[in-house]
């Protein structure tokens, strides 16, 4: 584990650290804090004892309101109050990722493809929507540039959701919307890493060729000068287009997370911020 606070969400040879290494200078340090804020709140909901766990995301939903008033106490926190003035009342989309947690917290199912698509937004769209605020110069987040970051955050929500299902089934979350499963006859609740029906196998992938198909859409809601000072998210689109291609459910969920090779990372995210640039 990192013990800078502002790295914990952008660790070396990371997917998002590529992401901001090849975002403009001036956004990288909020970039960073944005994820740091992310992985404070991922970690929360990894913690063994639901009690610490809520009481951690209730000194969160605080801490955010001490930055909605200039008064941050963390340094993450501190270091995210130069996008208070940019943001504006927009900055309280930091609590949506707490909402997102204590979904996970609770192990609640979504119903249908509405629902999971709120769950994403709020628990990563949200964040790219900040992202993509703090990667402007001195101009207003435009209609595109909302959308982008927005449809960018739950697909890249998504894409996790395909690369971590093993691991999510172990901690008994389920991750898949119940209307998709109950509309190829699979019961959530034998839904197992180790039995994977074809009928399932099938759905995950259409759910894989579909994520694939939005993130290579996502870039081209922006004009020339937007997609300059967007390179984070066209690059984090970009690399989590090569992670679905690591994904395969066979049968059986693969036992070894799906990660994308170094030299990939770091050929995809240059070749990506060259050309938006």
């Amino acid at each position: 584990m990192n013990d800078d606070p502002l790295r914990r969400g952008t660790p070396p040879g990371s997917l998002r650290q590529f992401a901001v290494t090849y975002a403009p200078a001036h956004a990288r340090p909020l970039l960073e804090a944005l994820y740091a804020y992310e992985a404070e709140i991922a970690d929360t909901t990894r913690v063994a004892s639901h009690d610490v766990a809520h009481t951690r995301l209730a000194w969160w939903r605080d801490e955010v309101d001490r930055l909605l008033r200039a008064e941050p106490r963390h340094p993450v926190t501190r270091a995210l109050l130069p996008l208070r003035d940019r943001a504006g009342d927009e900055l309280a989309l930091l609590h949506e990722p707490l909402v997102a947690a204590e979904i996970d917290l609770a192990r609640l199912t979504l119903n249908d493809a509405h629902e999971l698509e709120r769950y994403c937004f709020r628990a990563t769209g949200s964040l790219q929507t900040l992202a993509a605020m703090a990667s402007l110069d001195a101009s207003p987040l435009s209609d595109a540039e909302r959308t982008f970051a927005r449809r960018l955050g739950v697909a890249v929500r998504r894409t996790e959701h395909l690369r971590d299902l093993r691991a999510d089934l172990g901690s008994g979350r389920l991750r898949i919307a119940l209307d998709a499963l109950t509309s190829i006859g699979v019961d959530p609740g034998q839904v197992r890493a180790d039995a994977v029906p074809p009928a399932l196998e099938q759905l995950l992938r259409t759910t894989r060729d579909e994520l694939q198909r939005e993130l290579a859409a996502v870039g081209a809601l922006l004009d020339r000068d937007s997609r300059a000072l967007q390179r984070q998210g066209l690059v984090l689109a970009a690399l989590h287009r090569k992670l679905l291609t690591q994904i395969h459910h066979g049968p059986a969920l693969a036992r070894t997370r799906a990660e994308v090779p170094a030299w990939t990372r770091l050929w995809t995210a240059w070749r990506t911020a060259v050309r938006a640039a």
